[in-house]
């Protein structure tokens, strides 16, 4: 037998799971129905008692009322399932129609029946579990009409999935993977200017599902949970999919084109961008309520909050994603709707993706391992530093700074002597380098030999007249 509940959570789960949403009820005709605009596709589930007659008048309704029912709803009707919830003998086959629209009437004698017609097996699954919830319960969730509420009912694969990624990259770290220092940080796949303009493009994907602490972890797959879920109830799977990645290197690409000595990591850009995908949906429908306003303003205050106690937030990054998210929702709205509006926003699309380009690879390239050593050093870290500078090396990363550096850990570690033979190393394969030739003067006259001090701040002053620190050693040594 079908009960009332049964009813109400078959259209509940119908929504949940298939993306439909309810457009009308009709309580006198006993009627839910349930739109999906994509597919151009109603589902009407009708319960009680109906005699062939009343099904008859509800099949000459959807064909005659085709022009009213499209103007309700916004959208070109072309296929109707109609859904007969009824445990008598009814033969609705002859209702079955094909042109000028496709119209199908489905007799529902029992729960079985209905279960059996189920091909996702999630909604199968829920539809054979008992569960202790009311019908008032279903009933209420399939009729809300509230945007954001609506989205955290139903299933969403891609958001879940993305959560899932980002969980799993974090476990993996967590136990397999050496994450303690900025190298094995930028190791695992960290976005850094210089790696990025080295030719490690991937770094513009898998740094954004990175997180090396829990609470970072935590605060981003629970925004990941709000905003995906609303932008896939809106925008469909994979087109939520695209807005996610498309902000997320968007994000990186304006970070590395205005910060080129720091390592990123993290989904924020990315999220940020499907907040900028929201706002951009509520200006373009015209639909949101207060309520709806008031719930996404919230949620970006208490993202903004929580970031504030976070370390080294990337601001730039999360900027770039919000103005991502927003321009690719006007990019698809456009495509459907203003082929000329498209075909400009593609172009200055293009013109700001050639434009950061550019500037990431004019501005200085700053040796991101030369700025971790330094880093290690400062602290005391001598060891880490000298292992630092082995990977540095091994990975063909390292210039005269690298050996400069290099020098000042084997004086601490080891003695002055061997210090002067690694910046001798560095002078081998960087001889033009001031850097090093200041070095190796000032190394000279502390051992009493100011002629070979002499030479090497000459060849300082040929590569670079205006270093002042050599200009006034060669006055000290002249003197």
């Amino acid at each position: 037998m079908i009960d009332e509940k049964f009813q109400w959570k078959s259209a509940y789960l119908w929504i949940k799971y298939y993306n439909y949403k309810c457009v009308h009820f009709d309580k006198e005709k006993s009627e839910i129905w349930l739109s999906n605009q994509k597919k151009h596709h109603i589902v009407i589930f009708k319960f009680g008692e109906f005699t062939s007659q009343e099904l008859g008048f509800t099949h000459e309704r959807l064909k005659e009322h085709k022009e009213d029912i499209d103007a309700f709803l916004s959208f070109d009707v072309r296929k109707y399932d109609v859904y007969v919830f009824n445990d008598k003998n009814i033969d609705v086959q002859h209702f079955t129609e094909h042109h000028p629209i496709k119209i199908k009437f489905h007799h529902i004698e029992s729960r079985k029946t209905f279960i059996n017609k189920i091909k996702h097996p999630l909604l199968k699954r829920e539809l054979t579990n008992k569960d202790t919830k009311s019908s008032t319960y279903y009933k209420q969730r399939t009729l809300n009409q509230n945007p954001v509420e609506h989205a955290m009912y139903q299933f969403a694969p891609i958001t879940y999935a993305l959560i899932a990624t980002n969980v799993i990259v974090w476990l993996t770290i967590l136990l397999f993977l050496p994450h303690r220092t900025d190298l094995e940080i930028i190791n695992v796949g960290a976005l850094s200017h210089f790696n990025f303009v080295h030719g490690e493009i991937y770094r513009l994907v898998s740094s954004i599902f990175l997180h090396l602490n829990f609470e970072h972890l935590l605060f981003n797959m629970l925004s990941l949970f709000i905003f995906g879920k609303i932008v896939e109830s809106l925008v469909g799977r994979w087109q939520m999919l695209v807005i996610y990645l498309f902000s997320g290197i968007m994000g990186n690409l304006f970070s590395l084109a205005f910060l080129n000595d720091n390592i990123s990591l993290g989904a924020s850009g990315a999220i940020f961008g499907l907040l900028g995908a929201i706002v951009a949906m509520m200006l373009i429908s015209k639909k949101f309520t207060q309520k709806m306003m008031l719930q996404i303003i919230i949620a970006t205050l208490i993202m903004a909050v929580i970031s504030l106690f976070m370390n080294n937030v990337n601001i730039i990054a999360h900027l770039g994603g919000l103005f991502a998210g927003g321009l690719i929702v006007y990019i698809g709205y456009f495509y459907k709707t203003f082929k000329k509006g498209f075909h400009i926003l593609i172009i200055v699309t293009s013109v700001l993706i050639i434009g950061l380009l550019v500037r990431i690879f004019l501005i200085e390239d700053v040796n991101i391992y030369n700025k971790i050593i330094q880093k290690q050093m400062n602290e005391g870290h001598f060891s880490e530093a000298k292992h630092m500078i082995r990977e540095t090396v091994k990975k063909d990363y390292a210039n005269d700074e690298t050996y400069y550096l290099s020098g000042f850990v084997i004086a601490a570690k080891n003695s002055k002597a061997e210090a002067i033979a690694e910046w001798e190393r560095g002078l081998r394969i960087f001889p033009d380098s001031p850097l090093l030739n200041y070095q190796m003067a000032i190394a000279n006259r502390s051992l009493g030999d100011n002629k070979s001090a002499k030479k090497f701040i000459k060849k300082v002053l040929e590569v670079d007249p205006q270093n002042k620190n050599a200009i006034n050693l060669k006055k000290e040594l002249d003197d």
